[in-house]
């Protein structure tokens, strides 16, 4: 494991690292360790005293806070399993892909007491650089030998992945 001195004098984890993280309903308070922290933009020792969990929402980008608010809603409510990509903004304002899986736990009664999950960054520009190029190769074939409905579908492809990570987003503070 990867460790390294941290901003706050404590040891913290790589930001590859994914995060782990609990959520006692209850008290809403959300436990977590450095890697998550990290990932979130907060301060270790925070996280793992805990934090209620609108401080991992601010966190959230603007465009996918309901997407994420309504799926871990449905979690709690279901019981059935969490996951869902989005982006969060890092301590230093930029902008990290992730992708969290998460599920609710629920009391002798019946009643949803605790959530846990894992989170992890999934920011890895060369290969979105790889699958694009791919992406790109196949569009040409697929328009060179005429299959329409293919390239449509390629150029879908392609406009997704140039606009899942705007470098233009204004970082948070």
């Amino acid at each position: 494991m990867n460790l390294v001195n941290g901003a706050f004098g404590t040891p913290e984890f790589l930001s590859e690292e994914p995060g782990i993280f609990t959520w006692d309903l209850a008290t809403d308070t959300v436990y977590a360790d450095s890697a998550l922290a990290m990932l979130f933009g907060l301060e270790p020792a925070q996280t793992i005293a805990g934090l209620p969990i609108i401080k991992y929402l601010d966190r959230i980008h603007p465009d996918d806070k309901p997407s994420v608010a309504k799926a871990i809603s449905d979690s709690v409510i279901t019981g059935n399993p969490y996951r869902h990509d989005y982006r969060v903004f890092d301590r230093s304002g930029q902008v990290v892909a992730v992708a969290a899986f998460g599920r609710c736990f629920r009391d002798e009664a019946g009643n949803p007491s605790h959530y846990a999950g894992i989170v992890f960054p999934t920011n890895d520009q060369s290969q979105q650089d790889e699958l694009s190029a791919h992406c790109r190769a196949a569009l040409k074939i697929a328009k060179s030998s005429g299959l329409q409905t293919t390239a449509d579908a390629l150029e879908a492809i392609l406009k997704e992945l140039a606009t899942a990570m705007p470098s233009d987003i204004a970082p948070v503070h």
